[in-house]
C-alpha cells in the first residue's frame, strides 16, 4: 500500500463515520463526496468533503425515504450525477469500468472493446451525422463516410440510443442513410474494433491531412511518435502545408499532448499545481525527450521517442466543441508558441485542469476528478479552452451537403 493510498484509507474511513444513512447507497454517497471534497481543485468552487455531504446529504435521504437501510447504488449514483452536474466542471465525471478498459486499448493502439460498427456520430433533429467514418471498420466496409446522414437504425428513426442499443445487441441490423440526397440502405455487424482510431495521414495536392483521435500511449504504442512519423513523411513527400484535424478528439496523457507538439515546436512544456503545497510538477520536452522535475528536485528523464523529427511546415490545427482535454493541450502547445493557427469552434473546455479517475468506488465505477490546475513554464495559468484564431461554427448542415467549411478554410489559409 503507497502512502497515498494509506491516507485515501484513513480519510475515507473517518469520513464515512456517523453517516445519517446505514445503506449502500449511503456508502458509496460518503467515498464519492470525500473524493471530490478532498482532491478537487479544479476551477468551480467546491466546498470540503464535509460541506459538501451536509449540501447533498438531504436529497439522498428523500431517495432513500421508503427503502431505509437496503437504498441501493443508483440512489446514491443519482446525486452523484448531480454533484458533477452542478460542478460544471467537464474534466470531473463518473467513469464506468468499461470506459478505462477503453483507454488501455485506446493507448495500445486499438479501438474500444464494446462491438460497433466504426462510427462517430452526431446528433440532429434530421438523424446522425457521421462525423468520422474509420477505415477497417463495419460502416466504412459497407460504403459509409464522413458527412452521410444517417435516418434509420434497424428500423427505426436514428438517434444515437438506438443505434448504441443496436451495437450492444450484437447481431446484425440495417442501417439507413443518405448521401446528398440519395438514401440507401446497408446491413452492419458490429465487432470489436481493431487498430483503426491510430493518426491517419493523407496528402493530396501538396497539403497533409493528419487525423487525430486521441492522445493516449502505453509501453508498446505511442501516439506521439505517430504524429512525428507523420510529420516527417509530409515534408518528405514535399507537401506544403499540414492541417491537424483535432475535432471531436478524446482526451489522452498530458505527457503526450506534449510530445507531440515536440513535432512541430522542438520544446515546451507545463507545470502541474497540484492542491497541496509543495508539490508542483513540471514537465519540459526537448529533442523528443520528456523530463519531469517535482519542485524542489532535480529533473530525470521520464520517457524518449524513438524517432523524433521537427518539422516547419506552415500548419493549421481544426478543433470544435468536442476536441476535449489532453486533445485540447496539443491544439493551445501549436498556437501558444505561434507554431499554428487554430481554426473552428471554442473547445470543450478541460484544457486548463488534468487529474486521473480516483476510486474504483464500492459500485465498481470510478471518477475522475480535476485535481490538477495546469500553468505554463512562465507560471501564467492555462485558458479553460481554445479559442480559435478563425471562429467558425462546426456546420453539420454543410457538412451533409458535401461541403466541410472548417476544412474549406483552413485550405484556403495554407495556399
Amino acid at each position: 500500500m503507497t502512502l497515498r493510498q494509506a491516507l485515501l484509507s484513513g480519510l475515507a474511513v473517518l469520513g464515512m463515520a456517523g453517516s445519517a444513512l446505514a445503506s449502500p447507497a449511503q456508502d458509496l454517497f460518503d467515498q464519492a463526496t470525500f473524493l471530490i471534497g478532498f482532491y478537487y481543485n479544479g476551477p468551480a468552487k467546491v466546498p470540503h468533503f464535509r460541506e459538501l455531504r451536509r449540501q447533498y446529504q438531504p436529497e439522498l435521504q428523500r431517495l432513500c425515504a421508503t427503502e431505509g437501510d437496503r437504498c441501493g447504488f443508483d440512489k446514491a449514483r443519482r446525486v452523484i450525477e448531480r454533484i458533477v452536474q452542478d460542478i460544471a466542471d467537464p474534466f470531473t465525471m463518473l467513469l464506468t469500468r468499461d470506459q478505462l478498459i477503453d483507454d488501455q486499448r485506446y493507448g495500445a493502439g486499438l479501438g474500444p472493446a464494446a462491438p460497433w460498427v466504426g462510427v462517430w456520430v452526431r446528433e440532429t433533429p434530421r438523424g446522425l451525422v457521421v462525423s468520422e467514418a474509420f477505415p477497417g471498420e463495419p460502416a466504412y466496409q459497407a460504403g459509409l463516410r464522413r458527412g452521410d446522414l444517417i435516418t434509420q437504425v434497424a428500423g427505426q428513426p436514428a438517434t444515437l440510443a438506438r443505434l448504441s442499443a443496436a451495437e450492444a445487441a450484437r447481431n446484425a441490423f440495417s442501417l439507413s442513410y443518405t448521401r446528398q440526397g440519395t438514401a440507401r440502405t446497408v446491413t452492419l455487424t458490429p465487432r470489436v474494433a481493431g487498430a483503426t482510431m491510430q493518426p491517419r495521414l493523407e496528402i493530396n495536392n501538396n497539403t497533409a491531412y493528419l487525423r487525430v483521435y486521441h492522445l493516449y500511449s502505453s509501453e508498446n504504442y505511442s501516439t506521439a511518435q505517430r504524429i512525428h512519423d507523420a510529420a516527417r513523411q509530409a515534408e518528405q513527400a514535399g507537401a506544403r502545408g499540414m492541417i491537424v484535424d483535432l475535432r471531436d478528439a478524446l482526451t489522452g496523457y498530458d505527457s503526450e499532448a506534449l510530445l507531440s507538439a515536440a513535432a512541430f515546436i522542438g520544446r515546451g512544456g507545463f507545470i502541474y499545481d497540484r492542491r497541496f503545497e509543495g508539490q508542483d510538477e513540471t514537465h519540459t520536452v526537448e529533442n523528443g525527450k520528456l523530463y519531469v522535475q517535482p519542485e524542489g528536485e532535480e529533473k530525470e528523464e521520464q520517457s524518449a521517442l524513438e524517432r523524433p523529427y521537427l518539422a516547419r511546415i506552415p500548419l493549421v490545427v481544426l478543433v470544435n466543441r468536442n476536441t476535449f482535454n489532453s486533445a485540447e493541450m496539443l491544439a493551445y502547445f501549436l498556437q501558444a508558441a505561434g507554431r499554428a493557427r487554430v481554426v473552428g469552434e471554442p473547445t470543450a473546455g478541460a484544457l486548463g485542469m488534468s487529474g486521473s479517475a480516483e476510486g474504483p468506488l464500492i459500485n465498481g465505477e470510478f471518477i475522475a476528478v480535476s485535481s490538477l490546475r495546469m500553468r505554463n513554464l512562465d507560471g501564467s495559468p492555462f485558458p479553460l479552452k481554445v479559442s480559435p484564431d478563425v471562429v467558425m461554427e462546426d456546420d453539420l448542415e454543410a457538412l451533409v451537403t458535401g461541403r466541410d467549411r472548417i476544412l474549406e478554410r483552413a485550405l484556403e489559409m495554407l495556399r
